[in-house]
């Protein structure tokens, strides 16, 4: 009842809100030379009359059509029309009660007279403009409140939409990267830079197609090209320095975070540092560190970020966690950009991040079996230390108008020091215990990859095609001790086994790989492209493991039969050729042939050694008609060298698993399909897909259990496994003025049909899972914003054979946030987020409910101090939930996490800038 009260006092408010009677201006926009050329995506700004605010605006569609709705009778209104390569066409327009609905016919724009830039009036800078294959947002058409960041203005471009992680979509496609006045910023890293970049030093965002996706794959679909948005900077930035400092504390246990960034701008030269640290599950910069404090703007349920625990953070406080356990992190590190008198892009960075997390982590699960369930709980004590450095590189060579060259080196140090203890208990289905055990481990790992990327991009004469070359040398060398004692006690009958042991796993990987494509234009209805792959690896895994002497205390008893080298060595090739027939303006077909070869050779030191050499020959196919297209792709791929390494991983004493080296490799059969549509008309974004596939000589595991319980598995190859994936997205904005609404309603499906094999009984397995969801906002003038959606998610397994149960289970999910920017210079925020399970566990609630709130003070000029106070995890609900279905068992884990505290946060923004921004002073906050 509660629900339902709810919704129909939003539904009130809506109509209330944007079910006003309005009027509308339409039109169609022409060229004035020819008639017959309509221009699409022109863009039409509205104007009131002596207002220099941009009341709203709209793009043309593909036929040059144009529909603002949504404006106030009586009001006298002025158009601004702008087309790439026109002239600018102005035009004031009236509603009255008599006309509420104008239809200006056709306008007619002439084409410029020179290449100069048209001057125009600052108070009319459109909002968008399409220049050939770059879309130009100008951002002071889109306000922001003065504590903005880079994330808060994109969430107000139309088609930008924002995923909890932080991953970025323009239009429906995904963003590749983020560059700042063209370079990348933190080698490439989104969120460094739409989470610390201030909102009001950006003049304008720039999207374009990714060159290097498109050099990579010159097939690439329009509707599968990544895009790269380009942040370009006020002039008065590129004199400037700007940053941030910060520290909060809280209670109980100690709660602390602090941390600073500062960036320097010389004109063509930026250098930026940073440091944190903290113990609320903040794990790095690039994540949730560098947040925003108050002043969001933000877009549906996006602005929480949804962890991969089932908790969220609330503007950067730690609400929830941002991972399971509880997780200590420091890192700093420094980003170096500078375009030289030549032309070369330099980029230099170093990192350094440290974490120490400590997971608790209990999961129950059942397995179905014709003999009687079985039923294991664990119990995890995990200590994990790391500790990275990462140095790269990056540098980009323009040889001359037709060739490009990029080298980009990076060196990786890793070092993980853990321990662990698991205590596992497993009974039959009338809770007669089968057997325990007592595991006690620790970990000491040492790795270093080094890499060296070079590309070279010709453009051949007279656009007649392409030629990109990549080479790529790697070198990485993991040292990895593995050190355990296992008490295992077996029941049926009574037993106990005692295991001291070390396992010494080194592994080298050295590797060349060259990819080389062509692209060649026949004529304006072909083009050829040939593709190869070349991968020359040269590996080595050793294994050896050795039990602890009781007399000295030493592991130094070497164990023959769990000890074992593999060397691999030799050549993968993936070949293509393809013919693209561009049959209409809008139907190309695109017919390939794919052609792979697998020549290594395997060397065992205790065992024969063997070669794999395959051949495989597939055709392909690509489809494409308008938005919508269909993907044909074959593959194939050898086993991991783990699977065929002969020497069994008994770390786990109750759950061993062998190696196979009689393993060949997965040929996969996918189909795809892709619908993508973005009506600039009717502001309507939804793209439907779906795939399918079939895996032959898949890798899966057959597996002994016992009358003990211990379970044994063992890889093998099966024909037959099918995977589907499908989904529906879509999405609407509704703008009247200063208000908006945004709904949104979809769903993702997942089948896959597995081959399950458990004590010889063979049986496939159907697992389902079908996830539909909604959700809505509501903007009022950005003082109050409400955001809610739902989502459910059913689940199901299915299995040819009564020796497996059947499973289901249900998830119920709710996320709800209020924003009020009420009174000035105080914004509150609250999120709540309920999450219900069908699946039972003895002594569990099946509801979790996580409730967090917080309240910024914006205080000093241009509110560059703030102090926040949060608390995390009101109601105390301090564990995180997942289930899944596997094969024939469904398994419950929950995880710790940090629970209930509260922190007080202090940030101060720092500006040094040679001039004003805007007329104002400006400056950086997160």
């Amino acid at each position: 009842m509660k629900k339902t009260l709810l919704s129909f006092a939003l539904t009130l408010l809506i109509f209330n809100l944007f079910a006003q009677k309005n009027g509308s201006i339409t039109g169609t926009i022409i060229d004035s030379a020819d008639h017959k050329v309509t221009l699409n995506y022109a863009t039409v700004s509205v104007y009131k009359m002596g207002d220099s605010v941009l009341s709203t605006y709209k793009l043309s569609d593909d036929k040059g059509v144009f529909k603002i709705n949504g404006l106030t009778i009586g009001v006298k209104y002025r158009l601004l029309i702008i087309a790439w390569q026109y002239g600018t066409y102005r035009k004031e327009v009236e509603l009255t009660a008599a006309n509420p609905a104008v239809n200006l016919g056709s306008l007619y724009l002439a084409t410029k007279t020179n290449d100069l830039n048209e001057v125009v009036i600052s108070g009319e800078r459109p909002p968008v403009i399409v220049r050939k294959d770059t879309i130009e947002f100008n951002a002071e058409s889109f306000k922001t409140l003065p504590s903005a960041v880079v994330e808060d203005l994109l969430k107000k471009l139309p088609g930008v939409a924002i995923a909890a992680d932080g991953s970025i979509q323009v239009n429906g496609k995904t963003v590749s990267k983020i560059l700042v006045d063209g370079k990348e910023f933190f080698g490439g890293d989104q969120q460094i830079a739409t989470k610390n970049l201030p909102a009001n030093i950006i003049d304008k965002i720039q999207v374009m197609d990714d060159k290097e996706a498109k050099r990579a794959d010159p097939d690439l679909l329009a509707a599968n090209t990544p895009q790269v948005i380009n942040l370009k900077l006020k002039k008065a930035i590129k004199q400037g320095a700007f940053g941030k400092l910060y520290g909060g504390a809280g209670v109980p246990n100690g709660r602390f975070e602090a941390g600073g960034i500062m960036n320097f701008f010389r004109d063509t030269t930026q250098v930026s540092i940073l440091g944190y640290g903290n113990n609320v599950n903040k794990p790095g910069f690039s994540v949730s560190d560098v947040m925003r404090i108050g002043g969001m703007q933000r877009a549906g349920v996006n602005s929480m970020m949804v962890n991969s625990d089932g908790g969220y953070a609330l503007n950067g406080v730690g609400f929830g966690g941002a991972s399971s356990g509880i997780q200590k992190s420091a890192g700093a590190g420094a980003n170096f950009n500078t375009l030289t008198k030549k032309g070369a892009k330099i980029n230099l960075k170093y990192f350094f991040g440290l974490s120490n997390q400590e997971n608790i982590t209990l999961a129950d699960s059942r397995q179905s079996l014709g003999t009687g369930d079985l039923l294991s709980s664990t119990n995890q004590n995990q200590l994990n230390k790391t500790y990275n450095h990462n140095i790269s590189g990056r540098g980009e060579f323009k040889l001359d108008s037709l060739n490009e060259l990029t080298i980009s080196p990076s060196v990786t140090i890793n070092n993980i020091r853990n321990n662990g203890l698991l205590l596992t208990d497993t009974r039959n289905v009338n809770d007669v215990r089968l057997n325990n055990g007592y595991n006690s481990s620790r970990t000491i790992g040492d790795n270093v990859d080094y890499q060296i990327s070079t590309n070279y991009w010709k453009d051949l004469k007279k656009n007649k095609g392409s030629i990109n070359t990549t080479l790529n040398l790697t070198k990485k060398n993991n040292f990895i001790d593995y050190y355990n004692n296992t008490i295992s006690n077996f029941y049926n009958p009574n037993s106990t086994q005692i295991l001291d042991q070390l396992r010494d796993n080194n592994i080298k990987n050295q590797g060349v790989y060259l990819s080389v494509n062509f692209t060649r234009v026949i004529n304006k209805k072909l083009s050829l492209t040939l593709a190869t792959n070349a991968n020359y690896l040269d590996n080595e895994n050793a294994l050896a493991t050795f039990y602890k002497d009781p007399n000295n205390q030493a592991y130094d008893i070497a164990v023959p039969n769990l000890s074992q080298t593999v060397n691999q060595e030799g050549y993968k090739t993936n070949n293509r050729a393809s013919l693209r027939w561009k049959i209409t303006k809008n139907l190309t077909f695109q017919p390939g042939v794919v052609f792979n070869t697998i020549d290594l050779e395997n060397r065992f030191t205790s065992v024969p050694s063997f070669n794999q050499n395959f051949k495989f020959v597939a055709p392909s196919a690509n489809i494409r008609y308008k938005d919508f297209s269909i993907d044909y792709t074959p593959s194939f791929r050898e086993p991991d060298v783990n699977y065929i390494q002969p020497v069994a991983n008994n770390t786990n004493p109750l759950y061993i698993q062998n190696g196979n080296p009689n393993l060949v490799p997965t040929e996969t059969h996918q189909v795809y399909l892709n619908l993508y549509k973005y009506d600039v008309k009717n502001t309507l974004n939804y793209n439907a897909y779906g795939s399918a596939s079939i895996d032959n000589d898949a890798v899966i595991m057959s597996r002994t259990i016992n009358e003990n319980g211990l379970q044994t598995s063992t890889p093998i190859n099966v024909d037959g496994i099918i995977r589907m994936n499908a989904g529906l997205n879509f999405s609407k904005d509704i703008k009247k003025d200063k208000r908006q609404i945004t709904i949104g309603t979809g769903f993702n499906t997942n089948f896959t049909r597995n081959l399950l094999i458990v004590n010889q009984i063979r049986s496939y397995a159907k697992i389902l899972n079908f996830s539909p969801r909604v959700n809505g906002k509501i903007n009022l003038n950005d003082k109050l914003e409400v955001s809610t959606s739902y989502s459910l998610g059913i689940n199901s397994s299915r299995y040819d054979d009564a020796y497996f149960t059947n499973i289901n289970y249900f998830t119920h999910t709710s996320d709800n946030e209020l924003i009020v920017r009420l009174p000035k210079k105080f914004v509150w925020e609250t999120t709540y987020r309920i999450n219900y399970n069908t699946q039972t566990v003895a002594g569990f609630n099946n509801k979790i409910q996580i409730w967090n709130a917080g309240l910024t003070y914006l205080f000093m000029k241009n509110d560059r101090a703030q102090l926040k106070f949060s608390v995390n995890d009101i109601l105390n609900t301090n564990t995180r939930r997942y289930v899944t279905i596997t094969e024939n068992s469904i398994r419950d884990t929950r995880y710790n996490n940090l629970g209930r505290y509260s922190m007080l946060t202090f940030t101060y923004n720092i500006q040094n800038f040679g001039g004003k921004v805007g007329g104002k002073d400006t400056f950086f906050r997160f």
